[in-house]
């Protein structure tokens, strides 16, 4: 298993189907139907922002998944000081690959590579 960043908006969209497709049967007052073309548009203007991140995972040289995080930064005020965090907006598996410990392995590498930032 290799957990890498990319910048292949077109990959993450693919791979985006999978927890989108989640998200519209949950809760289809909420989420439209995925289509891939409008979906591809909106990680095309994501994918160079510098706040995010995105991890590919794959398996065998095959894309089984992807996570979408964000490091947020908010300044210091009068109540706190200035701090990082990190924030996992969306991971995703492939429907035919889950419950087989990849979402976790994606988590973990989350916490243990990004966790410094927060520092």
């Amino acid at each position: 298993m290799k957990i890498s960043q990319t910048r292949n908006f077109k990959l993450v969209a693919k791979l985006n189907k999978y927890v989108h497709d989640l998200h519209s049967n949950l809760y289809p007052k909420y989420f439209k139907e995925y289509n891939y073309e409008n979906v591809k548009e909106v990680f095309k203007s994501l994918i160079n922002n510098e706040s995010f991140i995105f991890l590919l995972l794959e398996d065998n040289e095959e894309a089984l998944g992807y996570a979408w995080v964000e490091i947020r930064e908010y300044p210091e005020n009068a109540f706190k000081k200035g701090y990082k965090s990190v924030y996992v907006h969306q991971i995703s598996i492939v429907d035919t690959k889950r419950n087989k410990g990849y979402g976790s392995s994606l988590m973990e590498y989350i916490y243990m590579k990004l966790r410094t930032i927060e520092e």
